[in-house]
């Protein structure tokens, strides 16, 4: 009995992982369009920044060149 029972090709039982396509999964596209709508958000809000008033500015304390004594 020098024959044995593998003929070299692939078992039936050992398939390739079927993979759901990514694109196909609700939540990837869920993810995304929260995604792209948070980036549009930010890009129409982005003018809207709070800038301190100028009579604020000149009553702030002055820089320090180095650490507190």
């Amino acid at each position: 009995m020098t024959h044995s029972k593998h003929s070299g090709q692939p078992h039936h039982s050992e398939k390739k992982p079927t993979r759901k396509g990514l694109h196909k999964d609700w939540r990837a596209w869920l993810a995304l369009g929260l995604m792209l709508a948070a980036m549009g958000i930010y890009v129409l809000t982005l003018d809207d920044s709070v800038q301190p008033d100028s009579a604020a500015g000149s009553a702030a304390p002055a820089q320090t060149a180095g650490p507190p004594k």
